[in-house]
């Protein structure tokens, strides 16, 4: 065999050692997904088989272990009043009269589907809207003012340029755990913006380093020459601003987004500080999705799957658009 083709497979060899590497966590969070709360503790290489809803079960230790609403199953099964906890299904269709395959049919999909079930039934839709929306929102306003900073600092022209750019950097060493006290007092008390997505935008756009290295050092590479030939034509800063440097920022852009949209997406600390329950962001949402004495694993990791999801997808469908972005420029001519 040639050196060449050894060189080839060895390489073959290694990429796919390492695609297994990658892919081999979503896996196994995909099987965790679907894996029973009962049986979190045992390795499952594949989706174990779902066991039959047994009429012997307490309603107590559904409502514990698969997230079910006492409430609902009772104003659903017709239950007037107080319902035993520690009562099994056939002595509740035996006492209130009610038709066993009638319990059997509304308590099936908690046990058969219970990580999607409990997920999508108590509020993924909702949350997953108010993630995008914040998501959207900081990356398109933060780059648009990483954009703004950047056109005013490139090229270090003027002594106080250096000391607000600098200032900016700060950012990258101040933990945000030193910081969330005071920001949850500016943005409660100050701004009265307590429950609100709002918030958390202000938050994600708020000088940043990383918008304004990349925006800044980017224009910086701009030809003066173009902005000169806009006041020569009579043009204004906004001119510039608007028709030169907005259409060339295709690659800072792409570059900003795609590290920038993980964390926004991902923000669990100001979602869980300054959001309530109701309006939770993915997140903060698959935190508390457990039960109230019991943690149900799977609806935690059924959570954690969807909502990686969109994110993947997004990643899928623009990756063309990252790579044409990040290699404009990159060839002369």
């Amino acid at each position: 065999m040639r050196k060449s083709t050894r060189k080839k497979y060895l390489l073959i060899a290694f990429l796919s050692a390492y695609c297994l590497l990658t892919l081999t966590p979503f896996y196994i969070l995909a099987v965790r997904a679907f894996t029973p709360t009962i049986e979190s503790t045992e390795l499952h290489l594949w989706i174990p088989e779902r066991r039959d809803l047994s009429m012997n079960a307490r309603i107590g230790d559904l409502s514990t272990i698969y997230n079910v609403d006492a409430r609902a199953f009772r104003r659903e099964m017709g239950i007037k009043g107080y319902l035993n906890p520690q009562l099994k299904l056939s002595q509740i269709a035996e006492k209130y009269e009610i038709e066993p395959e009638s319990i059997r049919s509304y308590l099936e999909p908690f046990v058969q589907y219970n990580g999607i079930y409990t997920i999508v039934n108590n509020g993924f839709v909702r949350s997953l809207i108010a993630t995008i929306v914040v998501t959207g929102a900081s990356v398109l306003v933060g780059a648009l003012l990483g954009i703004m900073t950047g056109s005013a600092l490139a090229g270090f022209r003027r002594r106080w340029h250096m000391f607000v750019y600098n200032t900016y950097l700060l950012n990258m060493i101040i933990p945000p755990m030193m910081v969330i006290l005071p920001q949850y007092i500016i943005i409660t008390r100050y701004l009265g913006l307590e429950n609100s997505l709002l918030s958390l935008v202000l938050l994600h756009i708020k000088g940043g380093a990383l918008s304004t290295m990349v925006f800044t050092s980017y224009i910086a590479t701009v030809p003066r020459e173009l902005k000169e030939s806009v006041y020569m034509d009579g043009g204004k800063h906004y001119h510039y601003f608007l028709y030169i440097l907005l259409p060339l920022m295709g690659t800072p852009f792409a570059v900003f987004a795609s590290i920038t949209m993980p964390w926004f997406w991902n923000d669990l600390l100001h979602a869980l500080v300054l959001l309530r329950p109701d309006n939770y962001t993915l997140p903060a949402f698959v935190a508390s999705i457990g039960g109230t004495f019991t943690t149900n694993f799977e609806a935690i990791f059924s959570g954690v799957l969807l909502s990686l999801l969109p994110i993947l997808v997004v990643y899928l469908v623009f990756q063309k658009l990252f790579i044409r972005s990040a290699m404009a420029g990159a060839v002369k001519g």
